[in-house]
Formats: C-alpha cells, sequence, structure tokens
C-alpha cells in the first residue's frame, strides 16, 4: 500500500498524459452524443466521463497490483501478467458504468474507450520522456476519434451488425489486452525496473505494437464501411418506404429463422394481417402526407408490442407479419383502440385476421408463409360489417369456406360443362291478374364434393376473381335450351329476368357481344330476356353502370333493379338511371309493419308516376299479397307462391299458376 500512495504522489507529474487525455476524452464525449442537451446535462455528463475514462482505470489499477504485490511479491514475467490482470480488471465494471451514462450500447463505449486506450498504450511504448508520451497521446487520440467519428455515429444511431456481434466484442477487448502486454512489457519484462529503459528488444516491441494498432484501425474502418454499405442496402431492398416496418422481402428471408427462434424458446407463432376502415378517408380529405403519418403511427405500434417479431406493410394500409401467440389478442386488441384514437374525421377500424403457424411450417416456408398471410386475410375479411368484433382467428369453418372458395375458383369452368351449375325458377306472379307472369333464373350450384353451395359461396369469390360472368351467362344458356325444349313441345315460354354482376362489365369478355350472341343463336325473342342489375352495383361504379344501362337498352332489352330500397341513395338511382321494373327489397316485407306498408306503398306509387313497373320479393302471406294488390304493385315473387325449382319441376308447378 505504501508504494500505491507514493506512486499516487508522483502521479501528476508522470501522469499527466493520463489526466489530460482524460479531460479530451470527456469533451468529445459531450461533443458527439450530447451536444445538443442542456448545459447542465452536458457539464453533469463531461464530469461522468472524466470520472469513467483511462484515467481512472489506471489509478484503480495500479491500486490493485499494489495489493496482490504486498501480499504476493512478484517480479518479471508474474509482475507483467499481474498488472495486466488488474488493468483489464478496472475496465469491465468501468465500462458497464460508462454505458449507463451514454445510454448508448456496450459496443460504442468499448470502440470509443479502445481508442484512447490503445493511443494511451502506444504513448507508452513510443515515449522516451513524459512530455513526448502527452504529445503522442493527445494527438493520436484527437487522430483517431476524429477519422472514426462518423462510424460512431453510426453506430450508435443504428442498430448494426457490429452493435450486436459478440465477435467485435471479443476482438476488441483482445485486442486491448495484446496493446496492454506490449505498453508492460519493455518496462516490466525486458528491463524489469522503469520507464524510459531503451534496448533493441523494446525498440522491436514498440514496432510491433504500432503495427497492430494500424492494422487494428485499418480493419475497423474496411469494416465499418463494408458493413454499413451492406447494411444500406438491406434497408433499400428490405425497408417500408413509407412506414418504419419491413417489407414482405424481408419477411420471405427471415421468416424461418424467426419460427426457428420461436420454436427453441417453446412459442407458437402466428401470422396476422390488417385492413383499416375508413383510412382512403384520411388521403382524400387531409392529403397523403397526414395518410402516411397514420400509418407510420401504426406500425411503431406494431413493432413496440412485438419487438421479437417481424411487421411487414403490404400495401396500402395492410400490415402483416409474424408475432408469437402469447399475449397477442391483448396487444391486438390495445392497438385497435390506439389506432381509433388516431381517428380524424370518421373513425378509424382496425380489423385483424390472425392465423396459427402449423409445425410444418419450416419445412417448406416458400409454401406456406403466402398461404398464411392469404390465410389470416381470409379471416380478417370474414369480420362482419358493423361486428363489434374486430379481430378474428382462422378456424375450421373458415378453412372449411377457403377450401369451397378454392375448389369453386378452380372448377368453375368444370362445373358449367358437367352440370353442377344449374338454373333455378321461381316464378312472378301478376297481381292483378294472379296468373304467372314469368320467372326470375337464379344460379344453384350443385357440388359432387360439398353438396348444395349457398350463392355467397360461388358467387361472391367469382365477383372477387371476376369470374362470375361465366356463371351468368350460363344462366341465360340454360334458359335457352330450356326454352328449346318447351318450344319443340308446343308450351308457352315465359319470360325470364337474371342477374349481371358489375364485375361482368370488368372482365375479359364483352358481355354485351356474349349475351347477344346466345340470344342469336338458339332464337331467342329479346322479350323474353330481361336484365337485373343490383342498387349495389351502382354505388360501386356509377358511370359504368350509367353506361350499360344505356347499351342494353339501345340493344332492346329490359332492365330491372334488383334489391330497390338496400342502398342509402335509392331516390337519387330513379333520378340518375331509367329502369324499366324496381324490384323492392324483401326486407320490407320481412318486418311487414306499418312503416314498411307505407314505404313500399309510396314506392308503388312513385313507380306508377313514372311509368316503371314494380316487383315485391319475399311475399309469404296472403295478407302481405292483398296488400300489395291494394296499393297497385305490379308483380310479387316469393314462397306463397314457390321456391325456386329446377327446370323439370317448374313445367309441373306452371300448371297451378298459369
Amino acid at each position: 500500500m505504501h508504494t500505491f500512495i507514493t506512486w499516487l504522489n508522483a502521479y501528476p507529474y508522470n501522469n499527466f498524459p493520463d489526466y489530460t487525455q482524460s479531460l479530451l476524452f470527456a469533451g468529445i464525449i459531450v461533443w458527439i452524443f450530447f451536444r445538443q442537451e442542456k448545459t447542465s446535462i452536458k457539464v453533469k455528463n463531461f464530469l461522468l466521463s472524466f470520472l469513467l475514462s483511462f484515467n481512472t482505470a489506471n489509478i484503480l489499477s495500479a491500486l490493485i497490483n499494489s495489493l496482490i504485490n504486498s501480499s504476493f511479491p512478484n517480479k518479471g514475467l508474474s509482475s507483467f501478467f499481474v498488472a495486466n490482470f488488474a488493468l483489464l480488471l478496472t475496465v469491465i465494471p468501468i465500462g458497464e458504468l460508462f454505458r449507463s451514462v451514454v445510454g448508448k450500447r456496450k459496443t460504442v463505449f468499448l470502440f470509443i474507450y479502445a481508442q484512447f486506450f490503445v493511443s494511451n498504450c502506444l504513448g507508452m511504448i513510443i515515449a522516451y520522456t513524459v512530455f513526448q508520451r502527452f504529445l503522442i497521446t493527445i494527438i493520436l487520440s484527437i487522430a483517431i476519434l476524429l477519422g472514426f467519428r462518423q462510424e460512431i455515429r453510426y453506430m450508435a444511431q443504428e442498430k448494426t451488425m457490429l452493435s450486436t456481434d459478440r465477435r467485435f466484442i471479443f476482438s476488441t477487448v483482445f485486442f486491448m489486452a495484446l496493446m496492454t502486454a506490449e505498453a508492460e512489457m519493455p518496462r516490466i519484462v525486458l528491463d524489469g525496473s522503469k520507464d524510459g529503459a531503451v534496448n533493441s528488444l523494446a525498440i522491436g516491441v514498440s514496432i510491433v505494437g504500432i503495427f497492430l494498432t494500424v492494422m487494428y484501425n485499418v480493419i475497423m474502418k474496411f469494416s465499418f464501411y463494408s458493413i454499413s454499405t451492406y447494411e444500406t442496402y438491406l434497408r433499400e431492398h428490405y425497408n417500408d418506404v413509407i412506414t418504419p416496418a419491413k417489407n414482405l422481402s424481408y419477411l420471405s428471408d427471415h421468416a424461418v429463422e424467426l419460427v426457428e427462434y420461436y420454436e427453441k424458446k417453446g412459442v407458437q407463432a402466428l401470422v396476422f394481417y390488417t385492413d383499416i376502415q375508413n383510412f382512403r378517408d384520411i388521403n382524400i380529405l387531409h392529403g397523403y402526407e397526414a395518410g402516411s403519418h397514420v400509418l407510420k403511427l401504426i406500425a411503431e405500434k406494431l413493432m413496440a408490442a412485438f419487438p421479437d417479431g417481424i411487421i411487414i406493410r403490404m400495401a396500402s394500409d395492410h400490415f402483416a407479419g409474424i408475432v408469437p401467440l402469447d399475449g397477442a389478442i391483448e396487444h391486438f386488441d390495445q392497438i385497435r383502440k390506439d389506432v381509433e384514437d388516431l381517428s380524424l374525421d370518421e373513425t378509424l377500424l382496425l380489423n385483424i385476421g390472425v392465423y396459427q403457424l402449423s409445425h410444418n411450417f419450416t419445412t417448406d416456408p416458400s409454401k406456406y408463409l403466402m398461404r398464411s398471410i392469404d390465410l389470416a386475410a381470409t379471416a380478417m375479411r370474414h369480420i362482419p360489417q358493423g361486428s363489434k368484433e374486430h379481430i378474428q382467428m382462422f378456424n375450421e369453418d373458415l378453412e372449411k369456406a377457403e377450401k369451397i372458395r378454392t375448389h369453386v375458383l378452380s372448377s368453375v369452368d368444370q362445373a358449367v360443362t358437367e352440370g353442377w351449375h344449374d338454373v333455378y325458377y321461381q316464378p312472378l306472379i301478376d297481381i292483378k291478374s294472379g296468373k304467372l307472369a314469368e320467372f326470375e333464373a337464379l344460379s344453384r350450384w350443385i357440388d359432387p364434393i360439398y353438396g348444395f353451395l349457398t350463392p355467397d359461396q360461388f358467387i361472391v369469390p367469382l365477383e372477387d376473381s371476376r369470374l362470375v360472368y361465366k356463371m351468368d351467362l350460363n344462366v341465360l344458356r340454360s334458359f335457352a335450351k330450356d326454352a328449346q325444349v318447351q318450344f319443340s313441345k308446343g308450351q308457352k315460354v315465359y319470360p325470364i329476368s337474371f342477374n349481371i354482376s358489375r364485375t361482368d362489365l370488368e372482365a375479359s369478355i364483352n358481355i354485351y357481344e356474349e349475351i347477344e350472341k346466345i340470344v342469336h343463336d338458339y332464337h331467342l325473342s329479346k322479350d323474353l330476356v330481361h336484365i337485373e342489375i343490383t342498387e349495389s352495383a351502382l354505388n360501386d361504379s356509377s358511370e359504368k353502370m350509367k353506361e350499360a344501362l344505356h347499351h342494353f337498352h339501345d340493344l332492346g332489352y329490359e332492365v330491372w333493379m334488383d334489391d330497390f330500397g338496400s342502398g342509402y341513395s335509392s331516390l337519387n338511382v330513379l333520378k340518375d338511371y331509367h329502369f324499366d321494373v324496381l324490384k323492392i327489397d324483401m326486407v320490407f316485407l320481412r318486418h311487414f309493419d306499418e312503416r314498411s306498408q307505407t314505404i313500399i306503398a309510396s314506392i308503388c306509387e312513385m313507380a306508377s308516376h313514372l311509368g316503371i313497373r314494380t316487383v315485391a320479393e319475399g311475399v309469404e302471406t296472403q295478407q302481405q299479397f292483398d296488400f300489395l294488390k291494394r296499393v297497385g304493385c305490379t308483380y310479387a315473387q316469393g314462397y306463397l307462391f314457390s321456391k325456386p325449382l329446377p327446370f323439370d319441376e317448374t313445367t309441373i308447378k306452371m300448371q297451378s299458376l298459369m
């Protein structure tokens, strides 16, 4: 201990390069990390950085060395190892404290500290006097830190490969240990006495130390350049252009790695897919900058909730990703509330579909990844409009629905050619005479695998894929064939109405030419063919439907509006479009109260003044029929007369309705 006190008394003169360098070290720390902060914060961090510099490590190591020597005196090689051990032992706790002070990653501290440490060691190796050591230490410290200032900021601000790679930490610590040995060897081992001893071996050690330092810094400079360039490429290739989330390429390349990581931890993974209702209004009313800002905030919330997951933006306002199942629903529910708080005009509603990954995901990720995202999206699309539930897990019912959907899309042509797709007819009764007036021709799919499919199970997916025209044209074609049978038997052929979808106008075929071709090929009178368009189709594509209406009229067909009253702008529809018949939505008869009766009566009266015939759908009781007769409705359709029937049964039913 006496030796340490003696050394400490002489420290200000013999080691002023150390505390001068420590002042420089503290100043550079403040300049790099805290120059934008308040003066009080700068002063505090300057003092803390000074106290946690190499100067302190040197004093503490001298104390440890003295304590060890007082109990176990040692010379030569043993003294060399004790000195090295004492110095490196102090660096570890000081490094941890310094990391807490600066608030940056361990690797940032380690790299900065290593440069000052090495500069000090080189000063000890090269210099013959204390003043020479001072100059060499200060000049090298400034030169090295200025040379690496961009790399330090880069490593401090970005989560780089270097900042997370243990090999970088181990190699830097090893280099510091090597430089400590280089600095101590001339003094302790080669001369065994004091600083400033000169001989050929000491000079050789100095040259080696200089060479090692130069090589280390050259390698580090090249490593930073290579890694930052590569990471810039990765950001451009993997990062979403608007939000801090990743893109699909990143998910494709890292999904297996993430799922395997979860499996090792015993965590079940899931895929999610989101949609934001009413988001489009933000872009329209407030501009794309406001919309982009909302998307950034949502991405940040998702990434904060699932730091171990992968969050990507698929397109537009759709996010997806792989996250751990445990706690996910609670996180999603909170994020949904947070998104609602971001609303500007209309309420933003976040719908989320979830699919739990199966264990065979990693066996063929290229096959299962996109399928998993599609299934999560499918679950999301099954959330009912207006529902209080906004999170839907993909389950067995949805799995069956998805199998049916894919089966429908893949076998639509086979359904037409092999008769799985059939046409059913439901009669329309002339209310005044009570006799059969015509039929509505309806699509039915009786599948050899899944049995009787509801219209939602095959029409909706075919509409989404713009393939429903195959069904619609087959309805007309089937009616034409049935009409030929009736003509051949000398039976009366009644007109039919059949629906066309708005997607028929967007399909790869010319719907007008196809309808004309069927009518011509089967020698049908155009009076027998009435075309129905649903009111909702007008809302989706008003201009295109207006053109279609005119075109069909020009070709000589009646055009009927189906489901009149189901939309919010029915009166505007009557103003802007000329229909021959209005089919009143069955919801009015389903709730057959005084208000519904008043509305139906008003529709019938208004249509009569406009020269438009009316059809009431869903007639089930004689009371309803009598009411419709009183208010002047033209036709009635419903189970009171007949449910939809296949052609053979319809011909029998006709006899009772004629």
